[in-house]
Parts: C-alpha cells; sequence; structure tokens
C-alpha cells in the first residue's frame, strides 16, 4: 500500500523570513520576490491606438503636446500626436474606459455621470489623471455647444486643463475648443489667439484646422478681408504623403472654400458666390454632414444677399431637414429660416423655426439673446 505524505505548509511574513539567520535562504526569498515584481511589471502594458494603423502595446514612458513614447524592453516608439485616437493605460478604473465608449458614440451625459464618479485623488499615475480631466471638460464643452450648461463655465475647465496639462497630447485639441467655446461666446479674438496656438502643432491636419477656424472667426466677425485672406492661405497648405492626413486636409480645404464663398456673398458679390456655392455643392459627398450643412447655408446666405428670399428658404430648409445632427449649422439655419418665413408671411412657420432654436441651441450664437 502506497503510504501519500502530505507536508504542512507554514505561512510565514516576509519580515520573519529576514529574521532567519541563514543567508542563503533570506536571499533566496529576495530574488523570489523580486522576480515576481518585475513579472508583475512586464505585464503592465499601455496601449496606444492609432488611426488606421495597429496599435502601439508597451508603456507611456513621456508624452507631451507633440508626441508619446511607448517603451517595450529596449525598444522605444514615438507616436506622432496627429496619429493617435486614444490611449488606453493600464490600471486605469473601468470608468474610464466606458467613459471613452460613451463619448465616441455621443452620449456625452451618461459619460459625465461615469467620469465624475471617479475619484481623481486615489488615481496614482498622472497620466491617467490628466485623460479624466480631459474628458469631464471635452463632454462640458459638447453639451454647452448643444445647449445644456454654461458656455462660459465649460471654456473655462477646458481652459484649465490647457494650463495645467502642457505636457500632454491632449493639448492642441484642448486649445482648439477653447476657441470654439470663445467663437459660441462672441468672442472673436480671444478665440482666434487660441487658435493662434496650433500654429505649433506637428502635423499639417492640425495647422490648417487652426487656419480655417480662424477663417471662420474672422467672418463672424465681419472681417470679411481678413477672413478671405485666412481661407486663401489654407488653401496652398497641402498634406503630408499619406491617405489619413490628406483626407483630413482635404476637409479643411472644402470649409476654406465654403467659407470663401461667404466672404464674397457679404462683399457684394452674391451672384458669383451662388454659382461657386453650386457647383461646391455639386462635387461634396451629400452624406457629409458638416460640409453638406456648411454649403447649403452658404448657398441659403448668397441667395439672401441676392434677393432670392424663396430660393433662400429651400437651401436652410436643406439644412433643416437633412444636416440637423451638425448643431451650430443647424442653429444658423433655424435663425435664417425664422426670419424667411416670417417674409413670405408663414408666421406659424417663423415661430416654429423661433421656438426649436430657442429650445435646442440657447447657446449658440444664433439663438436670440
Amino acid at each position: 500500500m502506497r503510504r501519500r505524505v502530505v507536508l504542512k505548509r507554514e505561512r510565514t511574513t516576509l519580515g520573519e523570513f529576514m529574521k532567519t539567520p541563514s543567508l542563503v535562504y533570506r536571499s533566496g526569498i529576495l530574488a523570489v520576490v523580486l522576480c515576481l515584481a518585475v513579472a508583475d511589471a512586464a505585464h503592465a502594458i499601455d496601449t496606444v491606438k492609432r488611426k488606421g494603423q495597429d496599435s502601439v502595446l508597451g508603456r507611456v514612458s513621456s508624452m507631451d503636446a507633440k508626441k508619446v513614447v511607448v517603451t517595450r524592453g529596449a525598444a522605444k516608439t514615438s507616436v506622432p500626436v496627429q496619429e493617435i485616437d486614444t490611449i488606453i493605460f493600464d490600471g486605469e478604473p473601468p470608468a474610464l474606459s466606458l467613459a471613452r465608449a460613451n463619448v465616441a458614440h455621443g452620449r456625452y451625459e451618461d459619460a459625465l455621470r461615469g467620469l465624475d464618479e471617479i475619484k481623481t485623488g486615489e488615481i496614482k499615475g498622472k497620466m491617467i489623471r490628466a485623460d479624466v480631466e480631459f474628458l469631464q471638460a471635452f463632454c462640458a464643452a459638447q453639451l454647452a455647444l448643444r445647449g445644456d450648461g454654461s458656455i462660459s463655465e465649460a471654456g473655462r475647465q477646458m481652459d484649465r486643463f490647457a494650463s495645467t496639462h502642457r505636457d500632454s497630447y491632449r493639448w492642441f485639441e484642448a486649445n482648439r475648443l477653447v476657441g470654439d467655446l470663445l467663437v459660441a461666446n462672441r468672442l472673436y479674438d480671444r478665440a482666434i489667439d487660441y487658435y493662434a496656438k496650433l500654429a505649433d502643432a506637428p502635423a499639417v491636419e492640425y495647422q490648417i484646422r487652426a487656419v480655417v477656424d480662424t477663417g471662420w472667426a474672422q467672418l463672424a466677425a465681419g472681417k470679411y478681408d481678413e477672413a478671405l485672406a485666412s481661407f486663401d492661405k489654407a488653401m496652398t497648405m497641402q498634406a503630408e504623403d499619406d491617405d489619413r492626413a490628406k483626407a483630413d486636409v482635404a476637409v479643411q480645404r472644402a470649409l476654406a472654400e465654403i467659407g470663401r464663398v461667404r466672404c464674397l456673398a457679404s462683399k457684394g458679390m452674391a451672384d458669383d458666390a451662388v454659382k461657386q456655392i453650386r457647383e461646391i455643392i455639386a462635387r461634396t459627398d451629400p452624406k457629409d454632414v458638416v460640409l453638406g450643412a456648411r454649403a447649403h447655408n452658404a448657398l441659403g446666405t448668397a441667395l439672401r444677399a441676392a434677393g432670392r428670399p424663396q430660393d433662400a428658404l429651400l437651401a436652410f430648409l436643406h439644412v433643416d431637414v437633412l444636416y440637423s445632427s451638425s448643431p451650430e449649422d443647424h442653429a444658423e439655419a433655424l435663425a435664417n429660416l425664422a426670419e424667411l418665413w416670417q417674409e413670405v408671411r408663414r408666421t406659424d412657420r417663423a415661430i416654429q423655426a423661433q421656438e426649436t432654436l430657442r429650445l435646442r441651441y440657447k447657446n449658440s450664437r444664433w439663438a436670440p439673446q
């Protein structure tokens, strides 16, 4: 009969091990502890998700506004900020990942509720805390631009992030959003100052966005010659030799072209503006909400300037019906519709447009103050 021998394992603390007189025994235990710590660290992996490319895995060892450095073993990979979609940090709160998913789907209220439950004071990693703070400010900004919350407070919150986290890969995006919020508050010159900070960005898609946004802010301020100069400058800017950058720059150049038409209409060249914007619309993908909305608003503006209110009405109705998911453009269309319906003596429709504008976009610069 086989005898089974069971060895009783004693539970001993590390402090008791250190009291063990045997140097060999004590050194062996320390080696095991160190190996376990190293093994645990080796499994701590951050994920840098890149736009249209494979993710980079490793430890985010450093970052600044222009790049993120990922270390894995002896290898270091520098990822330019314009290639980064998002970063998932090892050890981040589960609520942070859920918040990112909600943001991606436009569920800003849900994202903000989850983020507000995170106790940032208990987060050890500075980069993780910064990401929580950015997403909180980002959600507040999107909600304010949509009409839920204070534009001014959202701007201050995003500005605090930009001032506190100058080494964040989100820094350029944060300054652009502050500019957008200032435009919504009709503080156009201050907005242009924030857009100007993107001139030092590492890629042309950031730089052209800053020039185009500046042009639209100048247009809103009635500085048509300055706006034209900005749009003309944007039209000369070329992308680096990769498809993602070329696509981004193509969108911004299209917005610059639409902005030029708006300037022409405002400077008394309405007929030329109508002709040019119709050509732009003909080659614009009707599924592109932003370009479609911006182009049809430009057409409506040019037609109003040309003294054709009925045709202008149809252009703005196009935005109301097909492109209402672009908030600021929809608000502009509603503001024009309220006036045009009144001109054609459809008071009921004018009141309806005014009420929709007031309820949905009360923070918009197009809403009655």
